[in-house]
């Protein structure tokens, strides 16, 4: 059985009410976690919940995982009442020392079921690697399932694991946000536990601003509809419908008074904002067309990224309209409109200012105080760092016999990619680091190959991030991470476990991936020895280190490209230096 805890000795079932199948639901009531650690927690309750019941033989029709940032639930339909009954093989001697020839019990045979306390029938013969043995079968009857679902809720909540976690109450006890109230029934009885000093029970909490108090859950067939009439509308898919329709609603409306409004398609901020609202209303505000003049990145940036808005667009550019989403009904909605209005005018000023003065000085005259700007401790200052990128660009240009006018854009990108974290707009918005650089480059008259190379070195941002399309931008990007990854382990950084701050898997995942896409024939351990030289000090320890993880990163990809263990194995033992 699942779990250290000892589940409470077996009730036996007494009534017709105890073999009739119900629900159950857990709640946990947190203090506000981010839309991103919602999902992935909801995403692990479905698949940890599968297996717990599994594990304690409990049977089931049906699994939901609701929530959002501030409760996450569990509930579970046509919940067997009782575990089901366990049959397990204690295995015993030989048989022959059990049996004679003939089959029957011998005088040690006899003294094995007096010392086990057993019959013969209780025998059963299996046959393993070194022969035939005697094991016992052994019955265990099932508990009542609300004696064993505190021991499985309490494991679940602890099985949980979130991208950052806090830590209180309890010394051993870590979640993405602090617990506040834990919901727990199994049809109309409170399943009892206590997990980092909160206590189970039946009442929960509706919306925080239209119905804030405690709400008390006679039993589980009455919980949504509770929850719903206090404005809390459980299923994020329920609620992403809504945000879809009410925007769909909106985009008609501005189409109507003659704008070539296009319906709006962004699946992971409609998606992010599911998790962040229990009850969505649409709203759509009007902002000062002087700021179209904007680039599309930084308006995104404005309304998207820092403001949680959609955009509006013809299909060629930006319209002067956010559609916004609160959480909460359409009482005073006017007010909101204005208030966000308020600050989405203050923000895109702010940018436009930043935007215009960053334009005044060439990305050139900015990289010699690049010197004041440190990587980390160890690691020195960007303008090290550009020298290091420069240097490795002619090293690896030369190597790979790229023609001398692309290992000139290459070296020159070099130069300035990292110039841009010195301007303004990119302290404000960090994210835009390199698609910056790219905009401040063309406004300085650089070759728009050395641009768009500069743009590039950056990507992939993220798992399922577009790939550098010119040799120019694929090349910057693997010497740019491969300079990253050899800093880190020469100072010391490896990854461990699931710790890596410097997100160095990304980096080499993104490695890999840029030399796989372009059919780079390079050596890895050349580049590796290539960069870790540029930081001076010869440290094998380190360049061994790396060497396995970028493997480690390889066998990842082609697992995931769906090659089988068997291939993987006999690649990486035939070339694994070369991809």
């Amino acid at each position: 059985m699942s779990g250290g805890r000892k589940i409470p000795e077996k009730t036996l079932v007494h009534n017709l009410e105890d073999l009739m199948k119900t629900a159950a639901i857990l709640e946990i009531g947190v203090e506000d976690l981010p839309a991103g650690m919602v999902r992935s927690a909801l995403e692990q309750i479905q698949k940890l919940s599968m297996s717990l019941l599994k594990n304690y033989r409990i049977e089931f029709e049906n699994l939901s995982s609701w929530g959002s940032s501030r409760r996450l639930v569990l509930y579970i339909e046509g919940i067997s009442p009782v575990q089901k009954d366990a049959v397990e093989k204690e295995i015993g001697p030989p048989k022959n020392v059990i049996y004679d020839s003939q089959g029957n019990l011998t005088v040690a045979g006899e003294r094995y079921l007096k010392a086990k306390k057993i019959s013969e029938k209780d025998l059963g013969i299996q046959t393993l690697e070194k022969g035939d043995y005697v094991y016992i079968k052994r019955y265990t009857r099932g508990e009542k399932t609300i004696n064993v679902l505190p021991v499985l809720f309490q494991e679940l909540i602890r099985s949980i694991r979130f991208s950052r976690s806090m830590r209180w109450g309890e010394a051993n006890f870590y979640f993405g946000r602090p617990l506040r109230y834990i919901l727990s029934i199994l049809g109309k009885q409170v399943v009892e536990f206590e997990i980092a000093k909160v206590k189970s029970g039946r009442k929960t909490r509706g919306h925080r601003y239209l119905c804030p108090d405690w709400i008390e859950v006679p039993d589980v067939e009455s919980y949504r509809e509770l929850l719903r009439r206090a404005k809390v509308i459980l299923d994020p898919e329920e609620r992403k419908a809504k945000i879809t329709r009410q925007i769909k609603k909106v985009i008609s409306e501005l189409q109507a008074k003659g704008y070539k409004a296009q319906p709006v398609k962004d699946e992971e901020l409609l998606d992010e904002l599911s998790y962040l609202v229990e009850y969505p209303t649409v709203f759509c505000g009007e902002f000062d067309s002087r700021y179209l003049s904007l680039p599309f990145f930084i308006l995104e940036a404005c309304l998207r990224d820092y403001q949680k808005h959609f955009t509006v667009s013809d299909g060629k550019k930006v319209l002067p309209f956010f559609i916004g989403v609160r959480d909460g009904t359409r009482y005073n909605l006017q007010e909101i409109v204005e208030g966000n209005r308020r600050v989405l005018h203050a923000r895109l000023n702010d940018a436009q200012f930043f935007y215009q003065e960053d334009k005044k000085i060439p990305l050139e005259k900015r990289v010699p105080d690049l010197k004041g700007v440190i990587v980390q401790e160890k690691l020195g200052s960007y303008y090290e760092k550009t020298k290091r990128l420069v240097k490795l660009s002619e090293k690896i240009c030369s190597e790979l016999k790229i023609q001398k006018e692309i290992k000139e854009r290459v070296k020159r990108a070099a130069y300035l990619c990292k110039a841009d974290l010195l301007t303004t707009t990119a302290k404000e918005f960090p994210e835009l680091q390199g698609i910056l650089g790219k905009e401040y480059a063309l406004c300085s008259g650089e070759d728009p190959l050395v641009a768009r190379a500069i743009e590039e070195h950056k990507k992939p941002r993220f798992p399922g991030d577009t790939l550098p399309q010119s040799l120019e931008g694929a090349i910057l990007s693997i010497v740019d991470k491969i300079d990253t990854l050899s800093g880190a382990f020469w100072a010391g950084f490896i990854p461990s476990g699931s710790e890596d701050p410097w997100g160095l898997r990304r980096d080499a995942q993104g490695l890999v991936e840029i030399i796989l896409d372009k059919k780079i024939n390079i050596q890895l351990m050349w580049l590796i020895n290539e960069s870790m030289a540029l930081y001076g000090n010869r440290r094998y320890d380190a360049k061994k280190k790396l060497g396995e993880f970028l493997e480690g990163r390889i066998t990842t990809l082609l697992r995931d490209e769906g090659v089988s263990h068997d291939r993987i194995n006999a690649v990486m033992r035939v070339d694994k230096d070369n991809l």
